[in-house]
């Protein structure tokens, strides 16, 4: 398991924390309410250090079907070493998220979004997309207000994330 590496919670996990069939101890059961698809494992470790876990407790997670992975960061070697093989699915969606941010922030941030779109062309896969969404959904809804940009940013978070 890879410390950048995101995990969501799968449907099990959240009937878990939901129905406490499973009886998990106070550590692991808090674990499972930090994993939320957005953080990586070693912000999630950070934050649990209180809990006393380690990665053995996300992989055991992970084992029973609370989790699963849902972005994969390898490590600069491993890049280097191995191209890294992308889907049709997964170009074809990286090339109209990317599409998409681009068209939004021409439209509605116009030379404001000059850094934006800086950061956004030197993204070169899904996660890089997933990272930039959170700068760019703030500054969009600074620009246009919320009730504008919450189902623009909804959008592009379908279009980006992994199906499950």
């Amino acid at each position: 398991m890879h410390p950048g590496e995101i995990y969501a919670k799968t449907a099990a996990g959240a009937l878990e924390l939901k129905e406490r069939k499973l009886n998990l101890p106070i550590a692991l059961r808090s674990l499972l309410i930090m994993v939320d698809g957005n953080r990586t494992v070693a912000e999630i470790l950070q934050r649990a250090q209180a809990l006393r876990v380690d990665a053995s407790a996300v992989a055991a997670l992970e084992r029973a079907g609370l989790i699963e992975r849902r972005f994969t960061a390898p490590s600069k070697t491993e890049a280097a070493a191995q191209p890294e093989v992308r889907s049709q699915d997964e170009i074809e969606r990286f090339v109209a998220a990317q599409r998409k941010l681009s068209d939004v922030i021409n439209e509605h941030l116009g030379f404001r979004g000059y850094l934006l779109m800086m950061r956004l062309q030197r993204a070169e896969n899904l996660r890089d997309l997933h990272d930039f969404l959170p700068d760019f959904g703030q500054a969009l809804v600074k620009r246009i207000g919320v009730d504008a940009a919450g189902p623009i940013v909804a959008e592009l978070e379908r279009m980006i994330v992994v199906p499950r």
